[in-house]
């Protein structure tokens, strides 16, 4: 079974000033650096409507997708947030979903 307490370690390049500029804000603002990305993944495996505007604004900017599909994902989003209000699904009721679903699945392995 997948320990949710396990961490993990992410490691990506920036420019020195990028990183300078960064440390600057964050000590500005009294956030660390763990705490700001962890923040900024949540935002964005949870699909926060505030993280979707500044990935479709970086997929608007790198060209990855064009300006169609990326409306169209946009579209989708936002229906599928609708039916599951609709049908009455929180959050919560999600995840015990996915918790049956990888009790299930270490049960075969």
């Amino acid at each position: 079974m997948r320990d949710p307490k396990k961490n993990v370690t992410f490691v990506f390049y920036c420019y020195e000033k990028e990183s300078a500029d960064l440390k600057i804000r964050l000590r500005y603002d009294g956030l660390q650096q763990s705490e700001f990305f962890r923040t900024i993944l949540k935002m964005y495996v949870e699909k926060d409507p505030l993280m979707l505007k500044v990935v479709e604004k970086m997929k608007i900017s790198s060209r990855t997708m064009g300006l169609k599909k990326i409306n169209k994902t946009s579209k989708d989003y936002q229906s599928s947030r609708a039916i599951l209000k609709e049908l009455g699904i929180t959050e919560s009721d999600k995840q015990d979903l996915f918790d049956v679903i990888e009790r299930n699945i270490s049960e075969y392995e």
